[in-house]
């Protein structure tokens, strides 16, 4: 295992025990470790992991726009369908970011040990993230970057969505939508509007993203497998797209409408999250249309959150007699 001593002091300072390397990007190191200060006399340490980065290692643009995002984003966030962030410490030109540990790894490694996804299991799943998306755009939050290698299984076999690198605040003054031009997320799960090269709304792709990650759960098969971009492109926009074949005949026609749905090329008719939690295919399980307690006061929290902004913007023009002249949310441009 390759980890710096500073990593392991700093760590152990705080009161984690490194265990072992789970994971590494170009200037990042994902840990396992245990928070020794949960300990009792009897009791298992709890595991986390820790993401490190290291901003000496990453480009100005990350250092400078991405980063603060991330951090802004992950400290202001709470949803029982998110990887929770417990705590995020900087040293020495590195932030230590402890989240949940996700027992059962990403949706990548269930896929690959265990096949397509069942559709009860995919409609609980992805209801679940559906909610996760529904509670990040209520406070005007796009993702940008779902895929399924950041959508994580609990040891309960519960999805949870997190990696918020490319997130923004989409909102400005008047809840006008910021329109976004960073050519973010991975291709396989990118709209056409984002290949399309010009400033597009963020929330409707994730909609798009999300609706490839239901697509994979169900076939193991990415939808658009022809990485060349204007190939791409030219399949997204005629919906040449079809389940696989050995698939398809189990799939209900209900799934397949909401497949169908959120891989719609067009903008306008994409559904949004509040179709999706209302259609057929979720009502197929009557309990899933309703809300747990945990999942009703994220969601009223994030809409508190969202018209507390809009008095804050409206008293602001009321002082200034003319329109705030920056975003209330901070995070406006790419």
């Amino acid at each position: 295992m390759n980890v710096a001593n500073s990593e392991e002091n700093a760590l152990l300072s705080r009161g984690y025990k490194l265990l072992n390397q789970v994971g590494e990007g170009s200037y990042s190191t994902v840990y396992l470790v245990e928070r020794l200060k949960d300990t009792t006399e009897g009791s298992k340490p709890r595991s986390l992991v820790c993401k490190v980065i290291d901003t000496k290692k990453a480009s100005t643009s990350f250092v400078t726009k991405f980063l603060p995002r991330e951090i802004d984003i992950l400290v202001n966030v709470s949803h029982p369908h998110i990887v929770q962030v417990s705590a995020i410490f900087q040293r020495l030109g590195k932030y230590f970011i402890f989240m949940r540990h996700a027992e059962m790894g990403d949706l990548i490694d269930h896929l690959v040990k265990n096949g397509p996804v069942l559709e009860d299991r995919a409609r609980v799943w992805h209801r679940q993230l559906t909610l996760a998306l529904q509670y990040l755009h209520e406070l005007g939050i796009a993702h940008r970057d779902i895929k399924c290698e950041n959508i994580l299984i609990t040891i309960n076999f519960n999805a949870k969505l997190g990696d918020f690198g490319f997130s923004r605040y989409t909102n400005g003054p008047k809840e006008k939508t910021i329109l976004s031009s960073t050519y973010c997320g991975s291709v396989s799960y990118i709209a056409p509007e984002i290949i399309r090269g010009k400033p597009y709304a963020p929330l409707a792709t994730d909609i798009w993203s999300l609706g490839v990650v239901l697509f994979v759960m169900l076939n193991n098969s990415i939808p658009f497998p022809d990485k060349r971009t204007k190939r791409m492109y030219k399949d997204q926009t005629t919906r040449n797209w079809r389940f696989r074949a050995k698939i398809e005949p189990a799939l209900s026609e209900q799934v397949k409408e909401v497949v169908r749905n959120m891989l719609e090329p067009d903008v306008k008719r994409r559904w949004k999250v509040e179709q999706v939690l209302k259609s057929r295919w979720i009502a197929m399980e009557p309990s899933l249309l309703r809300l747990n307690s945990d999942e009703e006061m994220a969601l009223n929290s994030a809409r508190e959150k969202n018209r507390k902004l809009e008095l804050d913007a409206l008293k602001s023009e009321e002082v200034n007699g003319k329109k705030p002249s920056t975003n209330q949310r901070k995070n406006v441009g790419s």
